[in-house]
């Protein structure tokens, strides 16, 4: 038999088709949309990732920027109160700018330009203080310098005084007079007058002492002052008829007996010094000294029954 086509079936068979052929090319195309923005979004995902570790990097550069600026201004010392002032309100910035930075609630490139503001800023005072450092030390130096030259001076200032107080020494030394040939005991005079040496205690009226004051060409010449202490037994200086009689000696202040002015022009002189007894005395050893400036000229001493 012969199969005899439906005109109606063919076209609608057609349609079909081409329904189906229609829905494949969408689909393929929403896969390749949907595809494409996929790989969009990973892109993005990656992009912001990668944004996101930059930050970070950025902001732990910039706070170890700033950590490190704080380590060196605690290094920084320095006596000039108007860098320190500059410098204190330099690390309050530094501190402030860091918190921001922590926080994450400040612009990191923006914090990075200002950071490397304050770091120039903080270079500005460490070549500053480093330039006084090396002021203060040529000054320290030169003042080493100064007062080792100084004491260099005062030494042979102190050398030559030295010197000039020895020489001056040997100078005292060798003015001080010297008595020689020291002669003393005990007189009483007679009812004509004339002095008769005594060795009775009961007897005595006077005391004298005579020397010779030797040659000195050393000390000045002109009227020199002699004191003579006479010390009886008991240790006591027989008191002189002048009430002010004390004087210097040897350092320390004590009375005389008796004191005469003698004129002296560096020649051998004579002298006989006297004193005049206000009561009796006591037998025993008597000593006799003898000062011209303070000094001892001349001892002797004698004895009373």
């Amino acid at each position: 038999m012969t199969e005899i086509n439906d005109p109606n079936t063919t076209p609608r068979k057609n349609r079909n088709n081409t329904l189906l052929l229609v829905l494949v090319v969408l689909l393929l195309i929403s896969n390749v949309v949907l595809l494409f923005l996929w790989f969009q979004k990973k892109d993005q995902a990656t992009a912001s990732a990668n944004q996101v570790t930059s930050i970070t990097s950025e902001k732990e550069n910039v706070t170890k920027l700033l950590e490190d600026m704080l380590v060196q201004y605690d290094t920084l010392s320095t006596n000039n109160d108007q860098l320190r002032t500059g410098m204190d309100s330099l690390q309050k910035q530094i501190v402030t700018l860091m918190d921001k930075v922590k926080r994450g609630n400040y612009d990191v490139h923006k914090a990075r330009k200002e950071a490397e503001t304050l770091r120039k800023i903080m270079k500005g005072y460490v070549v500053t203080i480093d330039s006084l450092n090396q002021v203060n030390q040529a000054l320290m130096a030169e003042n080493v310098t100064t007062k080792q030259q100084l004491g260099e001076v005062t030494g042979q200032k102190q050398a030559l005084e030295s010197k000039s107080a020895e020489q001056q020494a040997l100078i005292d030394k060798g003015s001080v007079l010297t008595a020689t040939g020291m002669l003393a005991n005990g007189l009483f005079v007679r009812n004509n007058g004339k002095q008769v040496d005594t060795e009775r205690s009961s007897k005595v009226e006077m005391i004298k002492c005579c020397f010779t004051l030797g040659e000195n060409r050393i000390t000045p010449p002109g009227n020199k002052t002699l004191y003579m202490r006479v010390i009886g037994p008991d240790g006591a200086v027989l008191p002189a008829s002048d009430q002010a009689n004390r004087f210097f000696y040897d350092g320390i202040e004590g009375e005389f007996s008796v004191k005469r002015s003698v004129n002296y022009q560096n020649e051998p002189v004579e002298v006989c010094m006297f004193w005049t007894a206000t009561g009796k005395l006591t037998g025993g050893e008597y000593k006799v000294d003898v000062y011209e400036s303070g000094v001892s000229v001349g001892h002797t001493t004698f004895n009373l029954k």
